[in-house]
């Protein structure tokens, strides 16, 4: 599959590709010191940063009715996904450095779509169990593997508006949801190996609201040491067609 560099965020992929409805999608993003990430960072590929930072994000999606593109709405799968993930500049094939997301950790409720997703596109998925509950007055977001917590949020739904929660290092949503969101690729590297694999992802026009959450455990950035309960803010989003490549892109490093 031929898929320009230069993809909008919003286009439809061509040939073969994934389909599936995001029913519900929280974006948790997490300030932090670009040097606690250098392990995780590939070759030749440069943090994305504001103020100074880089921003760890915990991405929760719920998706509903996921099936090739040729296949009809029945036939699809629904699971949830939650992973870690940064902004960085990564080197693509032709050598060039492009603003993509860099996949840090990625998680998945689904043992078969966890065990095809590594299959097909070389992201190590984890199949880890994830619990979103949806009370009057909160989400709740859990995710634990053999009765260990991993990552616990509470989001108030009070706290959502089309503003951006007073005390953000963003001085707007709009350029919150650009720094975070405005990106067409998404890499997955392992240390000491000499392969990038870079699928694309695109989606429908959203609408997007701003809350604030209480982050109760995250042992990702626990594990980084740095602390993992300040978030800065949630970007969310739901019922929106997203779209997902399937044959990776590879750089591959000397």
């Amino acid at each position: 599959m031929c898929v320009p560099f230069d993809l909008a965020p919003t286009a439809r992929l061509p040939h073969i590709h994934m389909v599936g409805t995001v029913v519900r999608r929280f974006l948790i993003s997490y300030p932090v010191a670009p040097e606690v990430l250098s392990e995780h960072v590939p070759p030749g590929a440069e943090l994305a940063a504001h103020e100074g930072l880089a921003w760890v994000s915990a991405c929760f999606v719920q998706v509903d009715h996921m099936r090739p593109n040729i296949f009809p709405k029945f036939a699809g799968m629904s699971f949830q996904y939650l992973i870690h993930r940064t902004r960085a500049r990564l080197p693509f094939p032709d050598g060039k450095l492009r603003e993509a997301v860099l996949v840090l950790e990625p998680n998945i409720n689904r043992p078969l779509l966890r065990s095809l997703g590594s299959l097909l596109t070389g992201f190590g998925f984890r199949t880890r169990a994830i619990e979103f509950t949806e009370e009057d007055e909160h989400w709740r977001i859990r995710m634990a593997s053999n009765d260990e917590l991993l990552y616990d949020a509470t989001i108030g739904t009070s706290s959502c508006s089309e503003s951006i929660p007073a005390g953000s290092r963003f001085p707007t949503i709009q350029e919150a949801e650009a720094f975070l969101l405005g990106v067409s690729f998404g890499g997955w590297w392992v240390r000491g190996r000499r392969r990038l694999n870079l699928l694309p992802e695109t989606h429908d026009r959203w609408t997007t609201r701003e809350c604030t959450c209480v982050t109760h455990k995250n042992r990702f950035l626990e594990a980084l040491g740095v602390d993992g309960t300040n978030a800065d803010h949630v970007l969310t989003m739901t019922h929106v067609p997203h779209y997902f490549g399937v044959t990776p892109m590879k750089t591959v490093f000397g």
